[in-house]
Order: C-alpha cells, then sequence, then structure tokens
C-alpha cells in the first residue's frame, strides 16, 4: 500500500459517518469502505450535497430538483469513489464508467439529452471537486510532503477528467446506438420530430401504427415520482393505455419520455367520442390531459396542452398535487399566469405588498372569494362558512394591508391572490 495516498484515509465528515446514508450501489460503498475505510466513504456522500447539484441543468424547475438531484447522486458518490481509491492506492484511473453513471447515461439517451451537455455539467463538476481535494490535502498532509501529494494528486485529477469525459462519451454513443436501434427509441424519435414540426420521412402512421390524418386526438402526460415503487415506464404505460381505452379511444401511442413518464394519445374518429372528462384517475399517478384536436397538428397541439397541464400541477402547493387528473382547459389561464414563475412571483409581490406575508393567508383566501363573489359580504361569507362581519372585518384588514381598496383593479388583485394560493413561488426561481 503506498504511503503517498495515506492522507485519503483521514478524510472524514462533518458529522458522526452512522448518520451518512450512500445513494450508490450497495457494492460501490463496500468496495470502497474496503479499500479505504468508512470516514473517507461518508466524506463522499457528505461532499456529494454540494456536488451534485452542479451536474443539474441550471433551468431545471423546483418540481423536478429534488427528483433530479436523487439522480444525480449515485453516480456523483460512485465517480469520486472511485477518485479516491485510485489516488490512495496508486490505481490508473478506470476506462469505464461505474454503473451507477451507465444508468445516468441511459437516462440521459431516453430524455435526448446530448453528450455535450453531460460533458459541460461534469467538466463544472470536477473543477469543484478538484479545490475540495486540493484544500483537504493542504489540511491533511504536513506541509514538508505536501508538493509531492498535490502534485500527484494534480496528475489524478487531469487524467480522471480526461478519462472520464472519454469513458462517458464511448458509453453514450453505445447507449444511443442501442437505444434507437430499439423499437421505443425508433418510435420516439419519430414523435419528436413530429412534435417538433419536422417533415417525417415515409408514412408516420405506419411506423407508429397509429393514424394520424383524419382522427381527433386526446393527448396524455403521466408521471410518478421516482420513489414510488412502481414508478417505471412500463407501468405507466399500462396506465396510460387503461385510461384510454376508459374513454373509448380507437386508436392508442404510448411513448416513454423516461423511466418515470409516458406521453400518450388517444384517437377517435367521431370528434363527439372524444369525452376527456371521463377519463378518471390513478393511484400515485399524475395524469393531465390536453384538449381534443383534429389531424397531425392537433396531435402536436394536445400533447402540448398536457405537457404544460402537467408543469402546472407540479409547480401547484398543493397536496398531492401528483395523484391527480388535471385538465388543460381547467389550468389554462394559470399556465399563461405562471408562463415565467419568476416574473409571476415578482407580480405577486408587487401587488399585494404585507398582504402576501405568510400569516395573511385566511386574509388572501377571504378577498379572492369576495372577488369572485362579485364583492358580496354575504355570498362570500356562505362560501367561507363564516359570518358576514367576519368577511367584512376581513376586507377592511386586507385593505390596510394593500393600501387601497380591494375593488381597484380586481382583475389583477384576482390574479396576484390566484398565484400566491396555487403556487409556492419563494421557490419558482426558475422554469419547470
Amino acid at each position: 500500500m503506498p504511503d503517498s495516498g495515506s492522507w485519503v484515509r483521514r478524510l472524514s465528515p462533518s458529522a458522526p459517518v452512522e448518520e451518512f446514508e450512500p445513494d450508490c450501489l450497495p457494492e460501490t460503498w463496500n468496495r470502497t469502505v474496503a479499500a479505504i475505510g468508512v470516514g473517507p466513504a461518508a466524506w463522499v456522500v457528505e461532499l456529494s450535497d454540494s456536488l451534485a447539484p452542479l451536474a443539474l441543468d441550471p433551468e431545471i424547475g423546483p418540481a423536478r430538483r429534488d427528483e433530479a438531484l436523487a439522480e444525480v447522486r449515485p453516480t456523483t458518490q460512485a465517480v469520486v469513489m472511485q477518485a479516491l481509491v485510485a489516488l490512495d492506492q496508486g490505481l490508473p484511473v478506470p476506462t469505464s464508467v461505474p454503473p451507477e453513471t451507465a444508468v445516468q447515461i441511459a437516462r440521459a439517451v431516453r430524455r435526448r439529452v446530448p453528450v455535450a451537455t453531460i460533458l459541460k455539467y461534469q467538466r463544472t463538476s470536477h473543477a469543484y471537486l478538484s479545490d475540495v481535494l486540493v484544500e483537504a490535502c493542504r489540511q491533511l498532509v504536513p506541509p514538508e510532503e505536501q508538493t509531492q501529494q498535490l502534485s500527484q494528486l494534480s496528475r489524478l485529477l487531469v487524467d480522471h477528467v480526461s478519462g472520464f469525459s472519454l469513458a462517458c462519451t464511448a458509453a453514450f454513443i453505445v447507449e444511443e446506438q442501442s437505444w434507437l436501434a430499439s423499437i421505443d427509441g425508433s418510435r420516439g424519435e419519430l414523435v419528436r420530430s413530429l412534435l417538433a414540426g419536422e417533415p417525417p420521412a415515409g408514412d408516420p402512421s405506419k411506423t407508429l401504427r397509429y393514424d394520424l390524418s383524419n382522427r381527433t386526438h386526446v393527448g396524455l402526460v403521466l408521471r410518478r415520482e421516482a420513489r414510488d415503487d412502481d414508478a417505471s415506464h412500463e407501468a405507466l404505460a399500462r396506465v396510460a393505455a387503461a385510461l384510454l381505452t376508459r374513454i373509448g379511444a380507437t386508436g392508442q401511442l404510448v411513448i416513454p419520455a423516461d423511466e418515470h413518464e409516458v406521453w400518450a394519445w388517444g384517437s377517435f374518429v367521431n370528434p363527439r367520442d372524444a369525452d376527456v372528462r371521463s377519463i378518471g384517475s390513478s393511484p400515485d399517478t399524475l395524469v393531465a390531459v390536453g384538449r381534443p384536436a383534429s389531424g397531425l397538428e392537433g396531435f402536436r397541439s394536445t400533447h402540448e396542452n398536457a405537457g404544460t397541464a402537467a408543469r402546472v400541477a407540479l409547480l401547484a402547493n398543493v397536496p398531492h398535487s401528483r395523484d391527480r387528473t388535471v385538465f388543460f382547459d381547467d389550468v389554462r389561464l394559470t399556465a399563461l399566469l405562471m408562463a415565467d414563475p419568476v416574473a409571476a412571483a415578482r407580480f405577486v409581490q408587487d401587488e399585494l405588498g404585507a398582504l402576501g406575508g405568510p400569516r395573511e393567508a385566511v386574509l388572501r383566501e377571504t378577498v379572492r372569494v369576495y372577488l369572485e363573489c362579485n364583492c358580496s359580504p354575504a355570498s362570500a361569507a356562505t362560501r367561507l362558512n363564516v359570518v358576514k362581519n367576519t368577511v367584512v372585518y376581513r376586507i377592511r384588514r386586507a385593505e390596510e394591508l394593500l393600501g387601497r381598496s380591494v375593488k381597484e383593479q380586481q382583475g389583477m388583485l384576482w390574479s396576484a391572490l390566484h398565484l400566491a394560493e396555487t403556487f409556492d413561488l419563494a421557490d419558482a426561481s426558475h422554469p419547470a
């Protein structure tokens, strides 16, 4: 065992190692613990809380951020553990990616994330890791040995960045070729090109076994949490097929978007048969339903509707919002108001002022209901199940906080109240 790597074994987290639960595969954890000890392995788990977010697209919305972090942490931990073992034991950098990274690459291929995007975020993560390891080396290694140790660390980091990038690229190419050669992959690519408005080569209806012309289409987006036991796209595909059968679709098309989401379409010869309101729901599943529309353009628009409805539902500050069916027609105004979440949050803050405070939820609800009841205290009291004088008092108090009458610019005020009630706008830093 080379002494030069011994400082790696002195790495330790800021809390007791028992408090850290690894996200990587058990064999990765066990192999790392056996090679360099439980302290350094737990240190990697703690580091992943800071490292994993750097591997995410900064445009990812709050609705998917936690799920995306859960997807990234296993490969983040596995890669760093692999590097520490190589540094400690003087081993060459592996020429293949760990299993956790292979899973992440497969996920990226199915989502059609370019390999250049993956490598870009990997470079950001590697730069951060380099800084952390250099600082740790300086703290743990005696001054007279630091030059040698930092030189060794520098060589490993350079080799690791280049070697890991090459390994990722090779794994991506193999996975992409395999995916595109599969039935799901080839059909998915064709659907994405149709949704993008690209002219199809040949007859897409024949390839997809789904009639695109002279039919009315209803688009669905189904999604389950990654932590659900049955969140695979195969399970979601079965749910989609059952829902489309329930509303009498004569044709069905189901495409996996990733392992937790599917896109589906049902076709109808007679537009009047497309009774989307009878679709029902499925346990533990978000079902977003687009507006029925005809022809190839309708195929695109109803999917866009369903995607918009899904984004609104995922952003909604509503318990069990991902365990329900949401229709585009019910949320299209909300979707318009939330087209730019950052601007929407600013609008709410400017419009409500002190009324937007965390303790004023009851007052905001009262004002919203009051406006919806044509400013009738009696009608609002009935809806809120309170006495009329309570409504009058609350409205007066709300006007004090607003600094104006609630009857001024009622449309803008209602929109701000609706957004404040529906979304956690403090967390809406990015679009979904």
